[in-house]
């Protein structure tokens, strides 16, 4: 896992360094589970507060044209609780994860250029993604018995994430633009996952970024 982390810091480098646009975006997760355990038995109740997202990432349009492709690396926690009041269980994950995000999107609008200055003003976006998220730090709490989810076969291998979302950006000038997000995400497993826990993940968003145009600068 630390390759795989170690190959998307360097190639977002990379692209950083040929990319037009760089961005941050910070923001808000609402998320609701899905959880299986190896016998089976499904958990419903299951239920977590609001907890934040962070992502940086580089944008490069596709030959000139209003399409874009994308690169971010992503953070998220989760802090999810349950209980199982047929058999007086209590369950609480407390997770950390990195992602890389891989993404296109198409913007409508974009302020026209006079004398190769972008007019300030709006426009708006819509983007799908791919991503893989990787656990970095876990516990489970069941009762009061604390597990590490590091140790644990089915919570190393990756999740895998569709993505899809709408936004909208504000120039303030050709090189500084603002932007507000909403995010629907829904996650699904790859592999053999038969007689081992299952956690699934339905995310929604609501993030604010800033980006930087680095063609003018060059």
């Amino acid at each position: 896992m630390k390759k795989i982390f170690g190959i998307v810091l360097f190639t977002l480098y990379i692209l950083t360094a040929n990319s037009q646009i760089i961005y941050l975006e910070i923001g808000k997760v609402i998320t609701s589970f899905d959880y299986q355990n190896s016998a089976g038995y499904t958990l419903d109740n299951l239920s977590g507060p609001i907890q934040n997202n962070l992502g940086l990432g580089v944008r490069m349009p596709i030959y000139k044209t209003a399409w874009h492709i994308s690169l971010e690396g992503t953070y998220n926690t989760y802090d999810i609780k349950g209980s199982d009041p047929t058999l007086g269980n209590y369950y609480e994950w407390n997770v950390e994860y990195i992602g890389a995000d891989l993404g296109i999107d198409y913007e409508f609008f974009k302020p026209d250029r006079v004398n190769h200055n972008v007019q300030d003003g709006f426009s708006f976006y819509i983007k799908g993604i791919i991503a893989s998220d990787f656990l970095v730090n876990g516990v489970q709490i069941l009762n009061n018995q604390v597990f590490e989810l590091s140790d644990k076969e089915e919570f190393d291998k990756p999740i895998y994430f569709i993505k899809g979302s709408i936004g909208l950006n504000y120039y303030i000038s050709p090189t500084y633009i603002v932007f507000l997000q909403y995010m629907y995400s829904k996650s699904f497993l790859i592999g053999n996952y038969n007689n081992k826990e299952q956690l699934r993940f339905i995310n929604h968003t609501i993030n604010i970024g800033f980006s930087v145009n680095l063609q003018d600068f060059r």
